[in-house]
């Protein structure tokens, strides 16, 4: 019998990203819009590309669903917090409350089945999402993303320079677009360092929790940290497929 088509989606703030899978085997990222272009007709147009995928939606943007309800019936699987088939267990007093991409990390971690784990998602928001030692989700932190420092701090200031984020190599900075690279960069990763100190010091010291990596920030951070990290670019996705695979 053949496995169904999934059609996996991560409508961010900032970007949508689509991918398609099978059950099993690769997970293939096939496109990506800015979140503000995705109109009902684009999306439309998206979704009659792939007219018999069953679709997986993780969305932190509200106004979107609606937009893939009308256009998919029910060929539509929404992720939230009290959705079917995400199969975790909450420490959490309102796990309604909790962002559809991490509760796609929670469940890709959590189907490895190696707790406790934090996730730590780099996108506007770098949001960290903990499983203690039982699997369960009982927490985490919400922070600025990087781009959303840098953006914060440019509109919040008269005379600093458009600057682009690129890695820098040297910290003591000569020029001011330099300063600002340097200085964004190093509050995100001293930041996360930080944030994941302290999250490490509220769990039991034995078993230590694996740390995942995911989101287009990450690669930024997989150097530079405290603790060994794994990066996993696919792991909303993963997440994703996995709650697919569940579905009647």
């Amino acid at each position: 019998m053949p496995q169904p088509q999934l059609l996996l989606i991560d409508a961010g703030s900032t970007r949508l990203k689509w991918a398609t899978a099978r059950l099993r085997g690769k997970i293939s990222v096939r496109g990506e819009m800015a979140t503000r272009e995705a109109t009902s007709n684009r999306i439309r147009t998206l979704l009659q590309k792939f007219p018999q995928h069953r679709v997986i939606l993780a969305s932190v943007v509200p106004r979107l669903i609606p937009h893939f309800r009308r256009a998919l019936g029910k060929r539509l699987h929404v992720v939230n917090g009290t959705a079917p088939f995400l199969n975790l267990r909450f420490k959490y007093p309102n796990p309604s409350e909790i962002g559809a991409d991490r509760l796609a990390t929670a469940v890709a971690a959590h189907a490895d089945g190696h707790w406790p784990v934090i996730t730590v998602t780099c996108g506007t928001a770098t949001a960290f999402t903990v499983l203690d030692a039982e699997g369960k989700l009982c927490g985490g932190v919400i922070a600025p993303g990087l781009q959303t420092q840098l953006a914060s701090l440019l509109a919040a200031t008269a005379q600093l320079p458009n600057t682009k984020l690129r890695p820098t190599h040297r910290y003591l900075a000569r020029s001011t677009q330099e300063a600002i690279r340097a200085g964004v960069m190093l509050n995100f990763q001293g930041g996360v360092k930080e944030i994941l100190s302290k999250l490490i010091e509220s769990l039991p010291k034995h078993p230590k929790p694996r740390i995942l990596l995911t989101g287009g920030n990450a690669p930024y951070l997989a150097r530079v940290l405290d603790v060994p990290a794994t990066l996993r670019p696919l792991l909303v996705f993963e997440g994703l497929r996995i709650i697919g695979a569940r579905l009647p």
